[in-house]
């Protein structure tokens, strides 16, 4: 646990080495990232915070802009920790906040991985654009186990059989939890704060978007059924130093349906040296269809 403006933001920690911070999405905690988070500790100082009013982390603002607001916090976080340079993996809401960290203090992000992030459009499904409005916010985000399984299911995931059984009872029964930690005021709120009737309310323009310096991969699951592989596709082609990658069997998370696919792409990109010739130089880049086979 560490003290950050006074809150208590909670934070897991693995490995040695150059710091890796891990920004999940809207849902659960750090722990998302429990089918990679052992393998990138083989190569680094993973730090998986759950973001505020998440996990065991105490709750922060919900207005608008949130995810300006929440990379405030996280790059308070590191003040906090002492770190100046981290590499940064965002998920999700986790990617818009990891953008806009890169934003405000672009020293502080060596290398940025994007994965299906938000921020970069507005197109979402209409049942998530519903539960922004007020009234039926209400109903659709209350916390509880069989919504949980719907969203998973039909929204997170692509092909929930990929996680083995066990995995994914236990993650289920995580968001569930986390969700009703928040309570059903909280999430409604930080719905509201995130999208509408006409889409995600927080979305970087052209200009920011060609203003981010750091290296940048974009990974993204060519089944997405939350953010579609255009959003990718754009912040490839603005982000001056940035590749594509898009996982051919991979849905909205592929740190969970494809984690051998999302290894083989980070590690090399984050190991390379901070100077000389990359990949990521080379702008717009693409990988197209990326294999998933697992690691040898």
């Amino acid at each position: 646990m560490l003290r950050v403006d006074g809150a208590r933001v909670h934070l897991l920690e693995a490995g040695s080495g150059r710091p890796l911070l891990l920004l999940h999405g809207g849902g659960g905690g750090g722990a998302n990232w429990f089918r990679v988070l052992g393998p990138l500790a083989r190569h680094a100082r993973v730090l998986a915070p759950d973001l505020p009013g998440f996990g065991l982390s105490d709750p922060g603002p919900v207005e608008r802009p949130i995810g300006r607001r929440a990379a405030a916090v996280v790059a308070r976080m590191l003040d906090e920790l002492g770190l100046r340079e981290a590499d940064v993996v965002g998920t999700s809401f986790g990617g818009l906040v990891a953008l806009r960290l890169a934003q405000l203090r672009p020293a502080h992000v060596r290398r940025l991985v994007l994965l299906d992030a938000a921020g970069l459009g507005r197109e979402l499904p209409l049942v998530v654009r519903l539960a922004g409005l007020p009234l039926a916010g209400a109903a659709l985000v209350r916390p509880g186990r069989t919504g949980t399984r719907w969203v998973f299911r039909h929204l997170a995931t692509s092909d929930a059989s990929r996680i083995p059984p066990d995995q994914c009872r236990a993650l289920l029964e995580y968001l569930y939890a986390s969700g009703r930690a928040a309570g059903a005021r909280r999430l409604a709120r930080g719905v509201r704060s995130f999208t509408g009737r006409h889409g995600q309310a927080e979305v970087l323009t052209d200009a920011e978007l060609a203003g981010i310096r750091s290296p940048t991969l974009v990974i993204w699951g060519a089944r997405d059924r939350f953010f579609p592989v255009a959003h990718g596709r754009r912040a490839a082609a603005l982000i001056p130093r940035a590749l594509l990658a898009v996982l051919a069997r991979a849905g909205h998370s592929p740190n969970w349906e494809d984690p051998d696919g999302f290894l083989r792409l980070v590690l090399p990109f984050l190991g390379e040296p901070a100077s000389g010739r990359r990949p990521a130089d080379r702008a717009p880049g693409r990988l197209d269809a990326v294999s998933a086979e697992p690691l040898p």
